[in-house]
């Protein structure tokens, strides 16, 4: 019967000490004390409640000064977030739950600063479709009518913006169009202004390339040609050929080189005639 109460009585004191141990790693493991648990055990050994009582005082302290660090954390979480509730409120609320409240008003920062990238994001694209519109109030006056309302207010200005946009593409094309019709006077293509238009409805930019070079084409063409009715006088003049420049310009419209080539060649017998001409007379004063 002892030697049973004996073991019994063993095996009790096993199961305390372990559960001693247990105890001792979960405080470590809570305080940070700067040994393992091992080491404190085999220092304290046989003295397990001493260890225990000093290791839960000391974790007592870090309890307290946890509690005080994350208050500190509320407060200044509550002066830049501004929940509505003082931070003593909140902690009289989450007492005992601060690192609840800590998550929560740490969500409501990060929720805040995106809302506010999100404005200043929207606020900058106000201020370039001012720029841009100029509706008649500056940026700031419209950011203080619409304030929480800048997406409406984006989208207002959008449209003016595409409104003003069409506006100018019409006065664009009018004056393209403009363009085209004085080119076409100028240049007289074989269709008129308005079927060119037509055909090069929503090319105008080609339209008007294409006159244009046409333009330069005609101009240099009666550019060259004045020069070959000037020759032509000039010829004409020298030869006399029996009818008036004016005439043979006529005749010869378009075929100005085929006259001028001509009449090269009558200047040409003509003086060869009257270098003839000439040799007869010498020969006749020396007989």
């Amino acid at each position: 019967k002892m030697k049973a109460k004996q073991e019994k009585a063993a095996v009790k004191e096993a199961e305390l000490k372990a559960a001693k141990r247990e105890r001792v790693s979960a405080l470590v493991d809570e305080t940070m004390p700067g040994k393992s648990a091992e080491d404190l055990l085999a220092m304290y050994d046989g003295k397990e409640d001493q260890l225990i009582k000093n290791l839960e005082k000391m974790n007592s302290k870090k309890l307290v000064k946890d509690k005080a660090n994350k208050q500190q954390s509320v407060r200044q979480l509550v002066d830049e977030t501004n929940p509505g509730k003082s931070a003593e409120e909140l902690l009289a609320m989450y007492d005992g739950k601060e690192d609840d409240l800590i998550k929560n008003l740490t969500k409501m920062k990060a929720k805040q600063e995106k809302t506010a990238e999100l404005k200043a994001i929207k606020q900058q694209s106000v201020r370039a479709l001012v720029d841009e519109n100029n509706p008649g109030k500056s940026a700031e006056e419209l950011l203080a009518m619409y304030d929480g309302k800048e997406d409406a207010l984006i989208k207002n200005l959008e449209k003016m913006k595409a409104k003003q946009e069409n506006k100018q593409k019409d006065t664009l094309k009018s004056s393209k169009q403009e363009s085209v019709r004085a080119l076409v006077d100028g240049v007289n293509p074989g269709k008129s202004a308005e079927e060119l238009l037509t055909m090069y409805e929503g090319k105008e930019d080609d339209l008007i390339k294409n006159l244009t070079k046409m333009k330069m084409k005609q101009e240099k063409t009666a550019e060259l040609k004045a020069i070959k009715q000037q020759s032509v006088r000039a010829l004409v003049d020298e030869n006399n050929p029996g009818k008036s420049a004016e005439e043979l310009l006529a005749m010869y419209d378009g075929k100005e080189d085929a006259l001028i080539k001509n009449l090269e060649k009558m200047k040409s017998k003509q003086e060869r005639e009257s270098l003839k001409v000439e040799k007869h007379q010498s020969v006749r004063q020396l007989v």
